[in-house]
């Protein structure tokens, strides 16, 4: 690619494959499609959508409803086309060249992406042998390096692992850039883990919320950050106009103004996750701790392309180089297909 910057050189475009067929369980997607009451919703009222013309460049309607449910201001929030598009931005409006990011790892790879487009440096602070957060090496990197951004995604994405609050307080206090909480996973942790209630306690917070796993609204890619309003004025400086589309803002609008309707699937998930820990524990598999709506196994070498033939689709990740697989949990049905082609093969 020859009119490519050298900094991005070891960039390729992204390609993931669409998935429509088979056991689809390789990207944290939720297995229940959108509730009846949403598409008797939008089949009533699309025809009042006005395609003709730019849609809320405020989202409006959309900002007014996460406010309400998270009894915050609506000058607390602001939306993207999903969470990348804001991370995008953050790290936009307050990068300099080579400014430094903390990252840990594994983690959501857009944090490492978005911080290499917008010239920044990334600085990767391995996880435990555990894969927990090591905490306290994060701290040090934080008091020496004084990094401008530091990620925290929370549950982690790939490996399930969250932190506790006062070891999130403890990183805000020692940080003089700004601290990054990604809660794309919180609603499938065991009992609420969000700083949200934080934001007006810390000025350096912005926290990370998404449409794209509990509410089942992949599709829609709606995402929203919520901070003091410093923080979201400098989001919105360098967010591009009419990002969110009108499909996007009415589905997530009556989502977050109806959220009691996902949280019985959302309850289904955080059952069967346990279901499928123990039966993959009693099939001799070790797993870890998860507290999202996927977990982070070993499995022997052949089973990913095993799998793959079956139509069973899981992901596979390297770190430091040996594999590891993440595993969406599905519906009942999708773990079971899942569980008993495991079994067969262990035979």
């Amino acid at each position: 690619m020859r009119f490519l910057r050298n900094r991005f050189s070891g960039l390729k475009p992204y390609h993931s494959a669409y998935l429509t067929e088979g056991t689809i369980l390789n990207s944290n997607e939720s297995p229940y499609g959108a509730p009846q009451e949403l598409m008797n919703y939008m089949k009533e009222n699309v025809g009042q959508l006005l395609v003709n013309r730019y849609p809320d460049t405020d989202s409006t309607k959309l900002i007014e409803a996460i406010s309400k449910a998270y009894d915050v201001k609506c000058e607390n929030v602001s939306c993207g086309v999903g969470s990348d598009e804001l991370i995008d931005c953050i790290l936009a409006s307050v990068l300099d060249e080579d400014d430094k990011v903390l990252i840990p790892h594994p983690s959501f790879s857009m944090y490492s992406e978005f911080t290499l487009l917008n010239s920044g440096l990334g600085i990767k602070v391995p996880l435990k042998e555990d894969f927990t957060y090591d905490v306290e090496a994060m701290k040090a990197v934080v008091e020496k390096e004084q990094p401008k951004v530091v990620f925290i995604c929370n549950p982690n994405n790939p490996t399930g692992c969250v932190m506790a609050q006062e070891d999130i307080e403890a990183i805000l206090k020692l940080s003089n850039g700004l601290v990054i909480v990604d809660e794309a996973y919180e609603d499938f942790a065991s009992e609420s883990i969000s700083v949200i209630p934080l934001i007006h306690q810390y000025d350096n917070l912005i926290v990370l919320r998404t449409f794209s796993k509990a509410y089942a609204l992949a599709g829609a890619r709606v995402g929203y950050a919520i901070a003091g309003k410093e923080l979201i004025d400098l989001i919105d400086a360098v967010k591009p106009p009419y990002n969110l589309n009108l499909f996007s803002q009415m589905v997530a609008t009556w989502a977050i103004e109806h959220k009691e309707v996902f949280r019985a699937n959302a309850k289904k998930i955080i059952s069967q996750r346990a279901y499928v820990v123990e039966s993959l524990k009693s099939l001799g598999f070790k797993t870890y701790s998860s507290e999202a709506n996927f977990i982070w196994v070993e499995l022997p070498d052949g089973y990913f392309e095993a799998l793959r033939e079956r139509k069973i689709y899981i992901r596979q990740m390297a770190v430091e180089n040996k594999n590891y697989y993440r595993i969406t949990i599905g519906s009942p049905e999708e773990n079971e297909i899942l569980l008993t082609a495991l079994k067969e093969l262990s035979v």
